[in-house]
């Protein structure tokens, strides 16, 4: 990571508003943006004005520090930043206090913010937090693909990929980004922990801050309850150790990939699948798809897992995938009868729109939002069959009742407050699972890292499109030897948090550890309708609201001894 040092050009517009500022005393990349607004439509003139206010108590500030929380997506220009700042050389800023369960991965963002006309320069973080596991990721800017022809906000790269590495290289218009995953552990006692974090350039000029966590302890979590689950192939360059390694980062941020025991089991050499299937158990996975019962060898694979207590954490595919109403009928409802019949309490589950008789067919339906079939109040809750949500973009023979680009998505070129929506959304509409698509298919054959630029590559399904982002959520490493994390998986990992504390909140209400007019309150917090959004495809834009609603909780939480958790 080799950059010239930094080195401030001579501007005459230091804490000057454009108006005042001739367009030739602009540095020239500037200039090459300042008759363009930003993805939130504010003039090129304006950002300027608040870039120099950041350096207002650092006049000779080679650079400044932001912080951010985790729900929005920090694009790369640096005049599009917007959270808490300081100048290097300036006292550290103590950022606002982040409220968070004992238990739990809480996280934000820093950004390295040159001062204009600065030269490119080599950046790097160094993090304090004491008691807690703190993990560094440099943030990676991927230029998506124009062919895209859904609604977006017009920035060319986003970030996704997510590299275990404390230094950027910043230049031009560049801002650098750093994402912090703070694990605290749960034994942790109620009250603040301070994190300090701290950026230095290449000459020695600091920029810090102090980010302080004010911790909930006392309800038990279990994220990976709520079947978050994922399609995950190996891809052929993949060893089978880099391949398990992928997945154990999967279930890491608590998703399951759903379909990796299919096709191992073979009845004379049971122990490849078992060896599988128990670390996928180690690491929280709860549960497994296996091959389809019109497989050959499925009568003893079927024995396999009645034998070993795993039937109830099995299920499978239906035959037919998304299948039209005359497929649902003649193929998916008898698969799914003979099946019951011959191998009773294995479970069909199937994506599809909403056919009558659905119970026939599938044991877990799997539905997109935007389904015309689908009416989130009159199925909530759905047991026959049972109800998850289906999160793929490009969901084939339905037919819409609302645009899906209305609805939450979890595309890298969407908001990052979407993709944690559709957990609060799951449980407000009582869907028991969330099926994403995929872990990892999305890919295959792709070297992002060169170009750090997202293939053209249409969806297979006919007239599909491009969707960028649709189909992976980790990445294989530059030298092909690591599995890495996205921006959007840390975000499910936390929306899968929520549903945690969540369910940790009701229990409260249920058991009466809090009651009369707090408990009241806390379940008036607990319904994000109207409040958070109204319905699948209208909800508040804004990420503070969701991040404040859930600190009330959190509050309300904090009001019960803990003595009445133990």
């Amino acid at each position: 990571m080799k950059c010239v040092p930094c080195i401030l050009l001579p501007l005459a517009v230091s804490l000057t508003s454009l108006a005042d500022t001739p367009a030739r005393d602009l540095p020239e990349a500037e200039r090459g943006i300042m008759n363009t607004v930003d993805p939130w439509g504010l003039a090129f003139g304006d950002q300027w004005t608040r870039y120099q206010t950041i350096f207002a108590a650092g006049t000779n500030a080679p650079f400044a520090l932001g912080v951010t929380h985790d729900l929005v997506k920090l694009w790369p220009n640096k005049y599009w930043f917007r959270g808490e700042t300081v100048p290097a050389g300036a006292s550290f800023l103590r950022a606002g206090e982040r409220w968070c369960l004992a238990g739990e991965v809480q996280s934000f963002q820093v950004a390295v913010l040159p001062r204009p006309g600065a030269s490119g320069d080599t950046y790097r973080l160094s993090i304090s937090a004491p008691g807690l596991e703190a993990t560094v990721y440099r943030q990676v800017f991927v230029k998506t693909s124009p062919l895209a022809t859904y609604p977006r906000y017009a920035s060319e790269r986003w970030p996704d990929p997510l590299i275990p590495e404390s230094a950027v290289c910043v230049a031009g218009l560049d801002c650098g980004a750093f994402w912090v995953d703070l694990k605290i552990p749960v034994t942790s006692g109620r009250g603040v922990i301070e994190c300090t974090v701290a950026v230095s350039n290449s000459a020695g000029a600091v920029a810090g801050a102090v980010v302080p966590l004010q911790v909930v302890s006392g309800p038990h979590q279990n994220p990976k309850e709520f079947p978050c689950v994922a399609w995950c192939r190996r891809p052929p360059a993949v060893t089978e150790d880099q391949f398990r390694d992928m997945c154990a980062l999967m279930l890491e941020h608590h998703v399951q990939p759903l379909n990796v025991l299919q096709g191992l089991w073979d009845p004379a050499k049971p122990e490849k699948f078992d060896d599988l299937r128990t670390f996928l158990a180690e690491h929280g996975q709860t549960l497994f798809q296996v091959d389809s019962p019109e497989a050959p060898a499925f009568a003893s694979l079927y024995a396999h897992l009645k034998t070993n207590g795993w039937l109830e954490s099995a299920i499978s595919y239906s035959n037919m995938d998304e299948p039209s109403r005359e497929t649902f009928v003649t193929k998916n409802i008898p698969f799914t009868q003979l099946t019951r019949q011959k191998y009773p309490g294995l479970r069909i589950f199937l994506a599809s729109d909403r056919h009558e008789d659905m119970d026939q067919g599938c044991d877990i339906w799997m539905t997109d939002v935007s389904a015309s079939g689908y009416d989130p109040e009159r199925d909530a809750g759905l047991q026959r069959p049972v109800l998850w949500h289906y999160y793929c973009h490009l969901p084939i023979h339905w037919q819409m009742r609302a645009p899906l680009v209305a609805a939450p998505k979890t595309l890298i070129d969407a908001p990052a407050l979407e993709a944690r929506l559709v957990f609060w959304m799951a449980r407000r509409f009582g869907a028991q699972g969330l099926f994403y698509y995929a872990g990892n298919h999305g890919l295959d054959g792709t070297n992002i890292w060169s170009a750090l630029t997202l293939p053209d590559t249409t969806m297979n399904y006919p007239y599909g499109g491009v969707l960028n982002g649709n189909g992976w959520c980790v990445y294989t490493s530059p030298d092909g030897q690591r599995s890495l994390p996205s921006l959007r998986i840390k975000i499910l990992r936390d929306g899968l948090e929520d549903l945690a504390l969540f369910k940790a909140a009701d229990a409260a209400v249920r058991d009466g550890r809090i009651r009369g007019k707090s408990a009241k309150a806390l379940s008036t917090l607990l319904d994000p309708v109207p409040g958070v959004f109204v319905h699948p495809h209208y909800f508040d834009s804004q990420p503070a609201t969701l991040l404040k609603r859930r600190e009330a909780i959190l509050r309300a939480l904090a009001g019960i001894p803990e003595k009445k958790w133990k």
